[in-house]
């Protein structure tokens, strides 16, 4: 029990100290469901008790400052067209899309979106979400409506940062109508650049963007996910927004713990998605039963039975392997009875 609380503790510690820093970059993402009624704010807090200005750059232009403390965080309404597109010519090109934002003392920085039914919280990583190789963190997509898609957006930090994403699988056919094995682009610092496929134009659509490898030259930042995606067959129409800031795989771990949200283990809507980032990664649960063996970008998705009932209807699950793994948690809400997807 001491061990497993020590791992939570340690967990815990890194996640919020990664995530209070002086600079924040947040990248685009790309939004097939919509955006109509769509509101986005940037929320701000800090442990600093005297006040200090934070600037918030789109496109390497100022777009307002504000004052921030500890006891007194600050909201910012955020225009739709810096951070979510919906139109295609948005897409597969070079923009001028995405927030830098940065102070002069550490605080944290989150971006929080909601529209009809869905809402969604992408919460910077600061320094630690910053680097040169990701694996896209996407879900499988059940459903084939048009409204569902995986999307990756990337910003740069630096100028001529060259980006190429490859290791998806070769016959996805991009949101622009074209197939190839590689997508490479450059961008210049505060330039961002969004790409997605949408699940009904192609049943391997619907996976074949899960695990892609992300490399740059320099530093970037990228957001990926779903929006909106149904990840099981209990109810194709249960779908969300599934939208995660990445951290580059130095900044991965081997040793994970989940909880089980508000959902029924036989719904499969909670369960966790893993990505292995190298070849012959095998993962195992809660310390013992079956290995799983994922080769580099290939996923797997828990089934909702390998939770264990601690008692009094409390669930969790340990997630362990022998190489770095991505780890995201997709969740079900419970109201009178009904589940809903509820995020990750």
């Amino acid at each position: 029990m001491k061990k497993f609380l020590l791992i939570i503790c340690t967990f815990w510690c890194f996640i919020l100290n990664a995530q209070l820093d002086t600079e924040h970059w947040f990248a685009p993402m790309s939004a097939k469901a919509g955006t109509g009624g769509l509101e986005g704010y940037l929320y701000l807090s800090t442990n600093e008790t005297v006040p200090f200005s934070v600037q918030i750059f789109n496109n390497n232009t100022l777009y307002t400052t504000v004052q921030v403390s500890k006891n007194n965080p600050t909201q910012v309404i955020i225009p739709n067209s810096f951070l979510i597109a919906s139109a295609q010519n948005q897409l597969f090109t070079p923009n001028n899309m995405g927030l830098n934002v940065k102070g002069p003392k550490k605080f944290f920085a989150n971006y929080r979106f909601a529209m009809s039914n869905h809402a969604e919280i992408l919460t910077s990583k600061g320094a630690a979400g910053l680097g040169t190789t990701f694996y896209a963190g996407v879900a499988p997509i059940s459903g084939s409506e048009n409204h569902m898609n995986a999307t990756i957006g990337v910003t740069a930090t630096e100028d001529n940062t060259v980006v190429t994403i490859s290791g998806y699988n070769p016959s996805i056919t991009f949101s622009d109508g074209i197939s190839s094995p590689t997508r490479t682009f450059t961008l210049n610092k505060g330039k961002s650049y969004i790409l997605d496929v949408v699940s009904s134009t192609s049943n391997i659509n619907k996976t074949g963007l899960v695990g892609a490898k992300i490399v740059a030259t320099k530093a970037i930042s990228v957001t990926n996910g779903n929006f909106n995606a149904a990840y099981t067959s209990q109810n194709l129409t249960n779908n969300d927004i599934l939208m995660d800031q990445a951290v580059p795989v130095d900044r991965l771990g081997k040793d994970f713990v989940v909880v089980k949200g508000n959902g029924t283990v036989t719904s499969e809507m909670e369960t966790a998605l893993i990505i292995a980032t190298e070849n012959n990664t095998q993962i195992t649960f809660n310390g013992s039963g079956a290995v799983i063996n994922l080769n580099e970008g290939q996923h797997y998705l828990v089934p909702s039975t390998r939770y264990q009932h601690q008692g009094n209807g409390h669930y969790n699950m340990n997630i362990s392997s022998t190489k770095n793994v991505y780890v995201y948690q997709l969740l079900s809400g419970a109201t009178n009875g009904n589940e809903y997807a509820s995020g990750e």
